[in-house]
């Protein structure tokens, strides 16, 4: 038998809409496929490229960061965006080069531009960006109750910095009383107690004795070249310049730099903590400085435990009585009373200062037992005095820490920042290590071809805080 196939207009012009609808759909489906797989390509490149951490920031500082100058010494953004292109054209064509038949693949994907927008620098706001994620390190590793010691710390001695300004106007109302007095030998060598610049000076230099002279090197570090900007630091959940958080970027100072009493290290800064306070160019003068504001920190404080001993003000009275008979001048018995107690005072706070540089604690308010200097007589001996031990008072770098706590924010980042690439430029691949090149966040963008002509954008950001939070 012979078939006859027929087939009527209608049912021709439903076939043709109905084959339209099916190409459609099947290009449709192509499209969507494809677009897919271009975000999954983009999203697989923006985790390669951030796989790509300094790994020695993260070792010795628990920094996530991309340097991008990826150990060249010359930071760049189109170094990013020539790592991220390579990672996008791999895994548009993961087969490429291998002895393999090559999967039917119907996106034919094909890499048209990479470009990346915007990116976020650690130096960035003031070095805030930096700051965010040294204070997460500390709240990961610690918590947040770690700043609490130093809280109450700070508020004890903010409350005796008043108490100085006070004995400051004393002492120089004393002061005026005694200037052209003819004063024998023994009252003098008390008196010299209150050449306080030059007694610790000499005193520091005995205890810096193993420091290296030569300058740091500073050149191109933060604080002294002009930084590359990104956009700032991004969407922040929480202010890291608010009080609990300078509390604990303190905390990070503490945890992750040297300082004098930690001893000797490898490395071009031997005071780092020091440093970062002072800003000074040697060890050397940052430790002066630090001892300097050690006995200040000290007077007030020794000073105010001699005035309310009645112990030390009749022994300090006696003295005072036999120096101004063998003077003449009995009037001079209640301003020379006074002088030997600030003496006192600060001459204990030089002995105390010793301790401290040793690694030593004392006392943060001292009782009359806790005093190395039991009488006036000693009052000249207090360069051959110890402190007495003590096992819960507070430390040489507590007291940097309280002294961090008073420093301005930006400068302290920054300091903090120097150390961070003078230490790094001395490791392998790390020489020309710069901060303000190294990334945290960033904006891509690319766009892709399919086998059909059709084009595709794609864009993406991406941050290690999102991880790290």
């Amino acid at each position: 038998m012979k078939y006859k196939g027929t087939i009527t207009v209608f049912l021709s012009l439903v076939m043709a809409v109905i084959l339209s609808l099916v190409g459609a759909v099947l290009e449709s489906a192509r499209y969507s496929s494809a677009r897919a797989r271009a975000e999954m390509i983009m999203d697989m490149g923006l985790t390669s490229i951030f796989a790509e951490y300094n790994r020695e920031l993260l070792r010795t500082y628990d920094l996530y960061f991309i340097d991008t100058s990826y150990g060249s010494g010359k930071a760049s953004l189109r170094n990013t965006e020539e790592h991220l292109r390579k990672y996008i054209d791999h895994n548009c064509n993961p087969a490429k080069g291998l002895l393999i038949l090559d999967a039917a693949d119907m996106a034919g994907l094909k890499r048209k531009k990479v470009n990346i927008r915007s990116e976020s620098l650690a130096t960035d706001s003031g070095g805030r960006v930096f700051k965010r994620q040294a204070v997460q390190a500390v709240k990961d590793s610690f918590g947040d109750s770690i700043a609490d010691d130093l809280k109450s710390r700070v508020t004890q001695y903010k409350d005796h910095e008043k108490e100085r300004e006070k004995q400051e106007k004393q002492r120089q109302k004393i002061q005026k009383k005694m200037d052209g007095l003819d004063l024998n030998d023994d009252i003098k060598d008390i008196s010299k107690v209150f050449d306080r610049r030059k007694g610790i000076l000499k005193f520091v230099k005995e205890s810096a004795s193993g420091l290296p002279d030569n300058a740091l090197p500073l050149e191109n570090t933060v604080s002294y070249r002009r930084n590359a900007e990104g956009i700032g630091i991004v969407r922040p959940d929480e202010d890291p310049d608010s009080a609990i958080n300078e509390l604990l970027f303190t905390e990070y100072i503490g945890w992750k730099m040297n300082s004098f009493t930690d001893g000797k290290k490898d490395g071009p800064v031997q005071c780092e903590m020091e440093y970062i306070l002072f800003g000074k160019n040697t060890d050397t003068a940052n430790l002066r400085e630090s001892a300097e504001r050690l006995f200040w920190a000290r007077e007030p404080v020794n000073t105010m435990a001699v005035f309310q001993d009645d112990g030390k003000i009749a022994q300090a009275k006696a003295v005072a009585t036999a120096a101004s008979l063998l003077l003449g001048s009995p009037e001079l018995e209640e301003p020379l009373t006074d002088m030997v107690l600030m003496a006192w005072g600060s001459a204990e706070s030089l002995v105390d200062v010793r301790a401290l540089l040793k690694g030593e604690e004392v006392p943060f308010i001292k009782k009359g037992s806790d005093f190395a200097i039991v009488t006036p007589l000693q009052i000249p001996l207090f360069k051959t005095l110890s402190a007495k031990k003590c096992t819960s008072g507070i430390g040489y770098e507590d007291y940097l820490k309280i002294f961090l706590m008073m420093t301005g924010k930006t400068k302290k980042v920054k300091r903090t920042m120097d150390v961070i690439e003078m230490n790094l430029r001395t490791t392998d691949g790390n020489h020309g290590f710069r901060m303000d090149g190294c990334a945290s966040y960033m904006e891509a963008e690319a766009e892709f071809r399919t086998k059909t002509g059709a084009e595709i954008s794609i864009r993406r950001d991406y941050a290690y805080e999102e991880i790290i939070e």
